[in-house]
């Protein structure tokens, strides 16, 4: 049997690379587009609410509300981008010591912390969501568990991330 990447099994190897890497830049386009559009939404709630506030003294009720929801699920799926950018933080002073094999290493075992301390919160916010989800929100009474959903969602995404990654890191040689 021939090395990593050669021949047919290399081939096969690469075909499935890139079908994960053209997932992952699916993923990322269609999260992107909606972070801008939650932006967008959250800006028009802003702008409304301080016109409201101070041209006539006036407010909407729950849409400070509305919009602190909104900041959490885009902070939650934004940061679950940013795993997927690989722009979280990292400190690349052992990383740089390495060699080629040994910074793979690294790489995938830190994905790997990243995704299971994200598999572990969402596991654990599955159980609070039913505990508490039920409540209404003070202002809009809607159910909590409209915001909380964003913990498992953003937890979930960051998780997906990390092993489509690794997936793709696993199939490839180190680079020098």
């Amino acid at each position: 049997m021939g090395r990593r990447g050669s021949g047919a099994e290399g081939c096969e190897g690469r075909i499935g690379e890139v079908r994960i890497q053209e997932f992952e830049r699916r993923l990322t386009t269609a999260l992107e587009a909606a972070l801008a559009a939650g932006m967008f939404a959250m800006f028009v709630v802003i702008v409304v609410l301080v016109t409201m506030r101070y041209l006539f003294e006036s407010g909407l009720v729950g849409a400070n509300e509305s919009a602190t929801v909104l900041f959490v699920y885009l902070s939650s799926v934004g940061s679950a981008v940013a795993v997927g950018r690989q722009e979280h933080i990292r400190v690349d002073l052992l990383s740089r010591t390495l060699g080629p094999k040994g910074r793979l290493a690294l790489e995938i075992a830190t994905l790997a912390l990243v995704g299971s301390l994200n598999a572990v919160v969402l596991a654990c916010s599955v159980p609070w969501i039913a505990a508490t989800g039920g409540v209404p929100m003070p202002a809009t009474q809607i159910p909590r568990f409209i915001a909380q959903t964003s913990v498992p969602l953003g937890c979930g995404l960051a998780a997906l991330y990390c092993c489509t990654r690794i997936a793709v890191l696993i199939r490839q040689e180190p680079r020098p």
